[in-house]
């Protein structure tokens, strides 16, 4: 259940706030095409204002698991389980500034995009579990 809502919860809203007395140009860039296929990379969570991240950890032996965004507005999940079978999640998705938001036909999931070049995919979300709230980040890879 973790991994399914990791995956759909790119499952994402609170923004990281970076005090500065001066402009900040060297922020990453959130205007690229987010149509392609992007590989899980890395995971993790926003405790205290603090990035804490891990490698994503995929199926061993299996092809890695990665998200496509087409360009007809849907989106498709691929994961492998532990015997590589594959699962698919599918549904909608609109980009408008640096908000994502996905409606796999259940629910939709707002994501702050906080990094989107021709490399890399980096969105924050947050979600309840047990009355407690958590803000997680997802960095993907561009494959394609």
């Amino acid at each position: 259940m973790k991994k399914r809502i990791l995956l759909f919860a790119f499952v994402l809203s609170s923004l990281l706030t970076f005090n500065s007395c001066s402009s900040d140009d060297n922020s990453p860039s959130t205007s690229g095409n987010i149509v392609g296929k992007w590989e899980y990379y890395k995971e993790g969570e926003i405790v205290n204002g603090n990035e804490y991240l891990d490698l994503y950890v995929h199926s061993a032996g299996c092809t890695k698991d990665y998200s496509e965004f087409k360009s007809d507005g849907t989106f498709v999940d691929y994961y492998y389980n532990d015997v590589c079978s594959l699962n698919t999640d599918s549904g909608t998705y609109s980009k408008v500034g640096d908000i994502l938001t996905r409606d796999d036909g259940f629910d939709a999931q707002q994501y702050t995009i906080l990094q989107l070049d021709n490399s890399t995919l980096k969105v924050k979300f947050t979600y309840t579990d047990a009355g407690e709230t958590f803000t997680s980040v997802l960095i993907f890879k561009r494959i394609n």
